[in-house]
């Protein structure tokens, strides 16, 4: 069945069974989101072009994101929870992993064949409940497989796929356009695969005792109401790690809406021009996300402070958006992006990696799941409130255009510098126990010899 020569005399795994475990677990967040991208991007309105006359397509492509985003925000923290849950021969978050990306497949293919568009929207409503299941499951994994020096680098490999995992189904409906179904296919098929591979993988704590696993009793009323009392919402670390995430994801929304939008105004007068420079600038950032999250999230290991590390990420992105407020020039625009992209990408890693380390043990996957919240809350309400701001004042001061983007780019500064006020709450748990010491209420607690 399963190995457990990567365990030491100690109960430690390997670094070379951790860095297996990380990169296995970062593939499968790959794919996982990358399926959710090709929908999104071609596939939803391309079907709902087939289905309904012009004047009512958009209508129907915003309910139908809508409902998804609202399915997603219930689903990760359900699913999540449920996975704590578990028991059985696959452990605790394989079967969910597994269950979710079979189901998500077969909705994708639902979503390929609906022949009419209530099919055609809970098709994608099941497709988002199933993949989010899957992430859900993953995550917690993660965080069951980690010590705590490996964490920060861990989050940041994890949270880098999560980007990278847009690019290959952006990329593949952009070279076979006459085929985005096919296209929409594969990432599916792909998570599929990957999660099957990576049934191997042990999801016991890293630091157990335990070479094998043993059953949990069943939680009594007493124990329930503990739990109730000590989930990882209602304690105040906890509380500001998920409100400071709040507060970058809705600061990041606002600062990467409307881009196109502020070329065209500013820069180019038309959408033609415009398109390339957008573009470009999308992609600066999502590098910057990538590379900022993996070196910042392997510094924060080796340094196991986590403090600075966050409050770079959140002036980073502040200066970033500031310096886009008044962006006149591709140029200024790509130096702004890239500011923001690495800063975002450090403080997702440490952020990630922080709240792992306060979370009840065996609550993982529900307390992840509730800080999933708190990024796809912004992204489900951050057109909305952008489209507000446009409109604050009688116009843009730089460029005389009707939208106002100093006060869109400002408000989303003003948000980012927010977040800093959470650090007070976290600076306690941002400081890492040294090699063998104890943490007291992490997912997990390093032993010594």
């Amino acid at each position: 069945m399963h190995t457990h020569s990567a365990i030491d005399a100690h109960g430690q795994t390997s670094p070379q069974h951790d860095t297996r475990t990380v990169f296995t677990l970062a593939a499968v967040n790959l794919v996982t989101l990358g399926a959710l991208t090709a929908p999104v991007v071609a596939l939803l309105p391309l079907r709902f072009d087939d289905l309904l006359p012009a004047d009512q397509r958009a209508g129907a492509l915003a309910l139908s994101l809508t409902l998804g985003g609202l399915s997603a925000l219930i689903a990760n923290p359900l699913f999540g929870a449920l996975s704590d849950r578990t028991r059985g021969r696959l452990g605790k978050r394989r079967p969910w992993m597994l269950g979710g990306a079979l189901a998500g497949l077969a909705s994708i293919i639902a979503l390929v064949t609906s022949p009419n568009v209530p099919l055609l929207i809970i098709s994608w409503v099941c497709a988002q409940v199933a993949f989010n299941a899957t992430l859900a499951a993953t995550a917690a994994l993660l965080a069951d497989s980690l010590t705590d020096e490996r964490r920060a680098s861990a989050s940041g490999v994890f949270t880098a796929a999560a980007f990278l995992g847009m690019l290959p189904p952006l990329a593949l409906s952009a070279l076979f356009p006459s085929h985005i179904a096919l296209v929409s296919l594969i990432m599916p098929l792909a998570a599929v695969i990957v999660v099957m591979l990576s049934l191997r993988l042990r999801d016991l704590p890293a630091t157990t005792q335990q070479s094998l696993p043993t059953p949990r009793p069943r939680l009594s009323r007493d124990s329930r109401m503990k739990f109730l009392h000590t989930a990882p919402g209602a304690t105040s670390t906890f509380l500001a790690v998920w409100l400071q995430r709040l507060a970058m994801q809705i600061a990041l929304s606002l600062t990467t809406a409307f881009t196109l939008y502020l070329v065209i105004d500013r820069m180019t007068g038309n959408a033609v021009t415009a398109t390339p420079v957008a573009m470009i600038a999308t992609l600066i950032g999502g590098a910057g996300v990538v590379i900022g999250s993996v070196c910042g999230g392997a510094l924060a290991s080796r340094y196991r402070h986590y403090l600075p590390f966050l409050a770079v990420g959140s002036l980073g992105l502040a200066i970033g958006a500031g310096t886009r407020a008044m962006a006149e020039t591709p140029l200024l625009l790509w130096i702004a992006t890239a500011i923001g992209g690495l800063a975002v990408g450090v403080y997702l890693a440490v952020n990630l990696a922080l709240a792992m380390r306060v979370i009840p043990a065996d609550h993982a996957g529900r307390s992840l799941g509730v800080l999933t919240v708190a990024e796809t809350l912004p992204q489900v309400c951050g057109p909305m409130l952008a489209a507000l701001l446009l409109r604050v004042g009688s116009g843009d001061p730089v460029s005389g255009a009707t939208d106002n983007y100093v006060a869109l780019y400002a408000a989303a500064a003003v948000t980012a510098l927010l977040s800093l006020l959470t650090l007070p709450a976290i600076r306690k748990a941002s400081l890492s126990a040294g090699p063998g010491e104890s943490e007291e209420g992490g997912v997990l607690a390093s032993q010594r010899p």
